[in-house]
């Protein structure tokens, strides 16, 4: 029969819209922003994403759901913010993994009932990356393989042995999707660089190369089942809507182009390669169309039109084996809107449905993977075996697959990589055939049709060999430092080079040591053992496959069959092969120069004042594993559910922030300025007043006392008047009354505020101080943190001036700055100052011995502004500013290196500046701009990668500035620690940042550390000049009566002394029990010694922690109805 009289089976199949009680209702999904779909089904479950403000969320429910979705549904809590992309294994249907933008990927397990409770700990988290990942995939013939695209790579993970197996960086710009092959073998990829790419994983290299659209905004693509074509959609240089489908044979020229409309929202296609149905859901749209691919002319043929009334937020397909084939449905679209999920059933009309109609319901894609991965590793590439949709043939009536948690999944044993497996003939509905795509391409062997034609592989794809990578990517910060710098070992006079190497070293005498060293080596903070950081490092240079990346020669069957059985049997428990890795790292010389590179500034000083040669460090630095080999860590029970990676206990990680009641707010705000300068953060607040500049010549500044609540008074507002325009303003931290204003006539003015606040308008200052050899505005004011009369100032003429007040002249001058300064920091020591300039560099000053920098290095590249603050007692900075493309990042240095960030953080893409303020006491980091609406948390740490994101918090409306009060206005009773000040439009709403705690009647001290008496000087301004150096004084919070929550816990375990026969009394632990195997002994030990706990305690709580172990090894974990036997299935029907 000639091709044009051939009528396909679904060219009349319909949607049918259910009535809107089958829907699922009443969710609150808002405006995700990402390059995925938003809602994925497996054949058991519906996940769509949630709109919460503590971070990313997804609702699962169950495929069958119908009607309303109860406000307490349990979530998946997966993430700190926004999820961008998820994906179910196509061999579980409930495993789920997701990503998001604060860089992290997460595999999580769905229980087969669905969930019962909130989940917020994942199966296994991927190591954190550098950028927001857009996308996740999961292999469609392997179990366990993932594909994860960030920016501009494109990695291969395997979850279950959690390593890294391919990366690809090749692309030029934004990776916007990707998909499979049928048969695993390549992948395809669409970038905001306008081409399209097919991928070899396993030959690691890019096989086809073409222009995808004319345009860069967001693009889609698809490969077409087992077939050599692949569809994309996207816009053309008129920005209309098109869609491509192009062919291996020729892959630089799409054989069919198909135009539609203008509108703004992505075509999300949505294929089915049984039936070859292609819908197609653009974002926004009201309308879903279908359409069916054909191998010949047309090659696109329209169908029925879905004409909905509601907006699409995201489409998916339900899997097959979760259709009603005995209703006549073909495939289920799940429609999600901004408050409900449309499921739209696709049905071919036939006169009964009684029957199962096996020819619309062609064999389907299994759900049992074909390859194993080091099969695939191999070069296996067979397409899944095929399952049968008939009732009558499937093994459960709902045909859902659940295998448990990752941690209890083995790896499927399929058949052998080295029998050939055939590929099967697969018929399209329109009643041609088409061969699948076999492991050995002809077409891949002609250079003729390729854009590419030298990566084009001529023989079928070799067994890769893995370049040597890092699974983690703190690897690439370790080497920081330069310690074989000669220049140090050579004593010089009071000069540059000696500056920097006492910066370097910082080993002078301090009176104290709290704040006395500011950037001191982790030597004297960190504990003389293994750290998790080290443990974790070591545990995945353990992982790498060594036994594949040493073959050389590829056509031994012998060698190949080693190596797959080594890379199939190489996951180890941690736990049980803890001790055993302890003692070999301290024998690799690999381990002691990670050791010597990670501790930044370490330098063992001997008693000649020279360094210890690399020999003798070497074994300094094996005594002090030696203790921690003394004795072995005991054993303990592996719980049932845990993360299957080392990840960051954070005592912060749920704050919460809660804006001020309405009374509390200042309302009626009037004529707020909006355009203050990019160096200054347009508030200021101290415990008694805040400073808002308003709008007008004459650089006016309104003072409000912050505690004074409630609606302001119409009428003249009362202002502090500049006589020019007002650059910067800043409060004397020593005295609430005084402010200072810089401006930029190059006068700094010094305002002396009545206790009761301004009573009405005052163009007077009490005090103005101008350098008479220069005319530059004064752009930037900061105070001495821990002397009094000392305020560094910088200048229009890229200078830094440092002014004593109380004899009323420039005391120190510091130059060196190319071009403008964007910000400036005191180090918490008072002894260093750190610039952010606009020339991309970042520089530290000891202004009271050299006026030139001891340190620079890169900052942010971009040049709108930046910012910069010290962290963690003055040893790391923090920057925040634009990158390249304008995208805002928050870095972290090392302040003993300066030439890379040890890591880098990208938010998103806005103009406006982020505004960092650091909390020292709990090393949490807040960030903001104006007109942004979320604060962005994030916990600083020694540790890679540093910055730890935590709970942002998401505001109701948008703000123009953000101010942190003093920390003794914080109420501990309520676990507050953290207070802030937040403008808006016209109202000033105070805003209290809590952690979560069950015993609030208790001081926490364990988040309450003593915290910096910052309102009262240690030192004069005459003594700092005079090269004095004081520590800051320390205060504690908790209050007289109340008790703090260590006193509580040894109240409630007393201590018991070895008496025979009096009453004993118990030592509490201090480290728990389940958790001596991740602590030093000689931690431990020194936390016994602190406690004076005699001997004969300490070895019977060993015999007790030893035994407890044993104990608990020895639980059987069988249930008793596990031993009870069932009604068999046959019985039901007698």
């Amino acid at each position: 029969m000639a091709w044009r009289f051939k009528v396909s089976k679904y060219k009349n199949a319909a949607p049918l819209l259910p009535k809107k009680e089958d829907w699922v209702s009443d969710i609150k999904v808002g405006a995700p922003q990402s390059c995925g779909n938003h809602i994925k089904a497996s054949a058991a479950f519906i996940g769509f994403n949630v709109e919460n403000r503590g971070g990313g969320s997804l609702g699962i429910v169950p495929l069958d759901y119908k009607g309303r979705v109860e406000s307490s549904i349990p979530l998946v809590h997966g993430h700190s913010d926004l999820i961008t992309d998820f994906d179910f294994s196509p061999f579980d249907d409930g495993m789920l993994a997701t990503c998001s933008t604060d860089a992290n990927v997460r595999v999580w397990h769905i229980p087969e009932g669905g969930l019962a409770e909130s989940l917020a700990n994942a199966e296994y988290s991927l190591p954190q990356f550098d950028k927001r990942v857009e996308n996740v995939l999961f292999h469609p013939t392997t179990e366990f393989l993932l594909t994860v695209a960030y920016f501009d790579t494109v990695k291969l993970w395997d979850i279950k042995h959690e390593k890294e197996i391919f990366s690809f960086s090749g692309h030029e710009d934004q990776v916007q999707n990707t998909s499979w092959h049928g048969n695993g073998s390549l992948f395809v990829t669409t970038s905001r660089d306008r081409n399209i790419r097919i991928i070899d994983p396993r030959a690691d290299k890019v096989a086809y190369e073409a222009e995808s659209h004319k345009s860069p905004k967001d693009s889609r693509v698809q490969w077409l089942g087992t077939t050599d074509r692949i569809l994309s959609t996207g816009w053309d240089g008129s920005r209309v809507r098109e869609v491509r489908i192009r062919d291996l044979r020729n892959f630089s020229k799409p054989y069919k182009i198909q135009g539609f409309d203008s509108s703004t929202g992505i075509l999300m296609p949505l294929y089915d390669p049984d039936t070859n149905m292609l819908f197609l859901a653009g974002k926004a749209d009201v309308s879903i169309m279908y359409w069916e691919i054909t191998e010949k002319e047309p090659f696109l043929t329209e169908g029925l039109k879905h004409n909905g009334s509601v907006q699409t937020k995201g489409a998916c397909l339900v899997p097959k084996r979760g259709l009603e084939v005995m209703n006549g449905e073909v495939n289920r679209l799940l429609q999600l809107t901004s408050n409900a999920i449309i499921p739209i059933t696709y049905q071919v009309p036939r006169k009964t449905y009684r029957e199962f109609h096996a020819d619309i319901f062609p064999d389907t894609s299994g759900y049992d993977p074909s390859t194993t991965i080091s099969q695939w590793l191999g070069g296996s590439s067979n397409p899944v075996k095929k399952i049968s949709l008939d009732p009558t043939k499937r093994p459960t009536a709902k045909f859902q697959i659940h295998r448990g948690p990752l941690s209890k999944q083995e790896e499927f044993k399929s058949l052998e990589a080295d029998t050939p497996v055939p590929a099967p003939r697969t018929r399209i509905s329109n009643g041609t055939e088409s061969k699948p795509m076999n492991e050995v391409r002809p077409t891949l062997s002609k250079p003729m049709v390729a854009v590419k034609p030298s990566f084009m592989p001529a023989k079928p794809s070799p067994m890769p060999k893995p370049a040597v990578r890092s699974s983690f990517p703190l690897q690439e910060n370790k080497n920081l430092t330069n310690e074989d710098d000669p220049s140090t070992d050579t004593p010089v006079k009071n000069n540059l080079a000696q500056l920097r190497k006492n910066f370097e070293t910082n080993r002078e005498e301090t009176d104290g040591n709290i704040g006395g060293k500011c950037i001191d080596s982790e030597e004297e903070t960190k504990p003389r053992g293994i750290s998790i950081s080290q443990l974790r490092k070591n545990y995945e240079a353990k992982e790498e496959p060594q036994e594949i990346t040493e073959e050389t020669e590829e056509d031994n069957p012998s060698k190949l069959a080693s190596i797959r059985k080594a890379f199939e049997s190489r996951s180890i428990s941690v736990d049980e092969k803890m001790v055993e890795r302890r003692r070999e790292e301290v024998r690799q010389e690999k381990t002691i120069q990670e050791e010597e590179k990670e501790n930044v500034g370490e330098q063992l000083a001997l008693r000649d004042g020279s360094r210890v040669i690399a020999a003798e460090r070497r074994r300094t630095f094996e005594q002090r594993m030696a203790s921690v080999e003394e004795k072995p860590a005991s054993p303990t029970p592996r719980r049932a559910t845990v993360t299957r990676s080392f990840r960051r206990v954070c005592k912060f990680r749920h704050l919460k922030g809660t804006p001020g009641h309405k009374s509390t707010c200042i309302e009626n705000l009037r004529d707020l300025s909006r355009t203050t300068p990019g160096e200054c953060d347009g508030m200021a607040a101290n415990a008694e007043f805040v400073v808002l500049p308003l709008s007008g010549p004459g650089g006016k500044l309104s003072i409000l006392k912050h505690k004074k609540t409630g609606r302001q008074p119409d009428g003249v507002i009362p202002s502090l008047m500049n006589t020019a325009n007002v650059m910067d303003f800043a409060f004397d931290p020593f005295n609430d009354y005084t402010l200072g204003v810089a401006c930029d006539d190059g006068k700094i003015n010094l305002w002396h505020i009545p206790e009761g606040g301004l009573a009405q308008p005052t163009n007077e200052p009490n005090e103005t101080f101008m350098d008479i050899g220069s005319s530059d505005k004064a752009t930037i004011l900061k105070w001495h943190p821990l002397t009094a009369g000392v305020l560094a100032a910088a200048y229009g003429d890229h200078s830094i001036k440092i002014w004593d007040l109380h004899s009323q002249s420039v005391a120190i001058t510091l130059s060196g700055h190319p071009d403008q300064i964007f910000s400036i920091a005191w180090s918490p020591c008072g002894r260093y100052l750190a610039t952010m300039c606009r020339d991309s560099h970042i520089r530290i000053y000891d202004p009271r011995h050299c006026a030139e920098p001891i340190q620079q290095g890169n900052g942010p590249v971009g040049v709108r502004g930046a910012r910069i603050l010290w962290a963690l007692g003055g040893k790391y900075l923090v920057t925040v500013g634009f990158s390249k493309v304008s995208e805002r990042q928050i870095s972290v240095y090392k302040a003993t290196e300066l030439t890379k960030p040890a890591n880098t953080v990208g938010i998103d893409i806005s103009p406006a500046m982020l505004i960092p303020f650091y909390d020292p006491d709990s090393s949490t980091l807040f960030a903001t701009g104006k007109g942004d609406s979320t604060i962005y948390a994030y916990e600083v740490g020694t540790d890679f990668p540093h910055l730890f994101p935590l709970s942002h918090h998401k505001c109701g409306s948008v703000h123009q500035g953000l101010v942190m009060l003093p920390k003794i206005m914080c109420d501990v009773r309520q676990v507050e620690f953290c207070k802030a000040l937040r403008i808006t439009s016209s109202t000033l709403e105070p805003l209290s940042f809590t952690v979560p705690r069950v015993k609030t009647e208790l001081f926490q001290d364990d988040i309450f550390p003593s915290t910096f008496i910052s309102w009262e000087p240690v030192m004069t301004a005459a003594e700092w000049l005079g090269d004095t150096n004081r520590p800051p004084r320390t205060l504690s919070l908790q209050p007289s009566d109340m008790l703090s929550l260590s006193e509580s816990r040894e109240q409630q375990s007393p201590v018991s002394q070895p008496n025979s026969g009096g009453p004993q009394t118990h030592v509490r632990h201090e480290t728990p029990p389940f958790l001596k195997g991740m602590v030093p002994n000689e931690v431990r030990q020194t936390q016994h010694k602190n406690l004076n706990v005699p001997e004969e305690v300490l070895q019977t709580q060993n015999r007790l922690e030893e035994s407890m172990s044993q104990q608990m090894n020895q639980v059987s974990k069988t249930l008793e109805q596990d031993r009870m036997e069932g009604v068999d299935s046959a019985e039901w029907e007698d």
